[in-house]
């Protein structure tokens, strides 16, 4: 993860309007796109979504209601030495 300037964040934050989904700066009104986003995080904007943390109860039920899908539940595998093993397969 890129190191955060906390003080440009909240300049940002300070100029973000939810109304127009856009940054107000002096330069004039600045949008974020997708691949915008996609470039700061370092992530794919196609392809399959990313899940990153399961730790909380109900995460699947929460990715559901945010992104109408929810990754299959893990599969069970036995392996050469007789112990299952959860296998996890992708959207």
């Amino acid at each position: 993860t890129p190191p955060l300037n906390a003080a440009t964040i909240t300049a940002l934050t300070d100029r973000w309007r939810p109304e127009t989904h856009s940054f107000h700066l002096r330069t004039g009104e600045m949008t974020m796109t997708l691949q915008d986003i996609a470039m700061i995080a370092s992530l794919t904007i196609e392809g399959n979504p990313l899940c990153m943390s399961t730790d909380s109860d109900g995460w699947r039920e929460h990715m559901h209601a945010l992104i109408g899908m929810v990754p299959p539940e893990p599969r069970e595998t036995e392996t050469e030495d007789k112990k299952k093993e959860r296998v996890a397969d992708y959207f």
